[in-house]
């Protein structure tokens, strides 16, 4: 019995060390979407990095913000984790809801785009 769960971690081990590797690997989650409100069609493209907070949190608020365009009638936005997000955003908050993440921002027209600075400064952030 004891033979059989050496060799077990023997072969585990490097599988769960190269999936933590992975989850290293993936401090960002870019949101990719629509939605519709009345005529005006709202494309989402926003990208979340992680600085700081554990990973399990990060992955759940990264599915709460891809959620919340359910609450217009759109489908959920697509989530594409990855090592860093893209860069030329348009501007980006530094101190998302007060925690060590990183929220970039593209593909916003010059009132979203105003609008995500305001909410940013509300609730702590800097804006860049």
């Amino acid at each position: 019995m004891l033979k059989k769960l050496a060799v077990l971690f023997a072969f585990s081990s490097p599988l769960l060390a190269l999936s933590g590797v992975a989850l290293a690997q993936e401090k960002a989650c870019l949101m990719e979407g629509s939605f519709t409100v009345g005529t005006a069609k709202t494309e989402i493209k926003d990208c979340l990095q992680n600085d700081g907070v554990p990973q399990t949190q990060f992955v759940e608020t990264c599915s709460g913000l891809a959620q919340a365009t359910t609450a217009f009638g759109g489908p959920a936005a697509k989530v594409t984790y990855m090592a860093a997000c893209p860069a030329q955003s348009q501007g980006s908050c530094v101190g998302f809801f007060g925690q060590p993440m990183t929220s970039y921002y593209y593909k916003r027209n010059a009132k979203t785009l105003a609008s995500s600075k305001s909410s940013c400064l509300a609730q702590g952030g800097k804006w860049q």
